[in-house]
């Protein structure tokens, strides 16, 4: 077959849309059309979008919450994977399996109800829960992948494969998974400690406390750039006198310096502008270098 009729037949995938918004599938509410967009967390019809677009050489990418995430002003020329879902079960006493487009927030709260604790600290923390894990999202020392016990993922040549908890290499806000757009994880398995009540509402309260500073209301992606060894990227922002800055309609945060808000007006373009603007500022005033915790997307 050639590579027209390929194309054909991704066109044929149930409830397979083209030329779709990206900017409305991410918080920053910027970003280009997808020449593909397909919506779901099917593994079987993922897995024929998959090797359809293999076979077209199209390129493709997952996208979940939107959460930390910046789209090109020109989208994306392949296929964009949304994951949604809202499954979430229980697997055993202390483990619970999710697919990668629930929210976290519903994987949280389905732990707590089942007497199961430990995420407290990713109280508040958007997004879904495929994101969250590739990114290994989290706060206070803890990251939402020291709980995976073992995935299931889609490779680069839209195989279905498991990935052991061994084989993420989980470091600070990172997997395997995070830079790898065309490794699309599925679902994943959380072993999760039990806690007494008192414990977990302690846990919660400081989670919360500890995102009271953050921009209400927003279109932002969260956290812009990691924190540094011995340090905090808001902390260095906010010493720079850097908060306020605007570039286009991006805007460093008034609230915290870590976070770019799309003031209604904002492009991507302004927002790798205003990336690059922090970055070199940060550098020449401190000596340290900033590395971005948000993904791109399409550039």
């Amino acid at each position: 077959m050639s590579t027209e009729n390929f194309l054909g037949e991704i066109k044929k995938i149930p409830g397979l849309r083209e030329n779709v918004p990206l900017s409305n599938y991410t918080t920053f509410k910027v970003g280009g059309p997808a020449k593909f967009f397909l919506e779901g967390n099917d593994p079987v019809i993922i897995q024929k979008a998959v090797k359809l677009a293999l076979m077209a050489k199209l390129p493709f990418s997952a996208l979940g919450g939107g959460s930390n995430v910046l789209v090109s002003d020109k989208g994306f020329p392949g296929l964009i994977i949304k994951l949604k879902s809202e499954k979430c079960v229980l697997k055993s006493a202390d483990k619970i399996q999710a697919d990668a487009g629930t929210s976290l927030a519903k994987v949280i709260q389905f732990a707590f109800n089942k007497k199961l604790f430990g995420l407290e600290f990713a109280v508040g923390i958007p997004g879904s829960f495929g994101g969250a894990v590739a990114g290994n999202a989290g706060t206070s020392g803890h990251g939402i992948a020291e709980f995976v016990e073992n995935l299931i993922y889609l490779d680069k040549q839209g195989n279905l494969r498991t990935c052991e908890k061994p084989q993420l290499d989980v470091s600070y806000r990172y997997t395997r998974f995070k830079y790898t757009p065309d490794e699309i994880i599925i679902s994943a398995v959380l072993k999760l400690p039990k806690l007494s009540a008192e414990e977990s509402k302690a846990a919660v309260k400081d989670a919360l406390a500890k995102r009271s500073w953050q921009p209400k209301g927003a279109w932002c992606a969260g956290c812009v750039f990691k924190n540094p060894a011995n340090n905090h990227a808001g902390r260095l922002i906010d010493q720079a006198g850097l908060k306020g800055k605007k570039i286009g309609g991006a805007e460093i945060s008034q609230a915290h310096g870590n976070f770019i808000v799309n003031s209604g007006t904002a492009t991507a373009e302004d927002i790798v502008i205003l990336i690059s603007y922090i970055k070199q500022q940060i550098r020449d005033k401190f000596g340290v270098q900033l590395e971005e915790e948000v993904r791109y997307l399409g550039f």
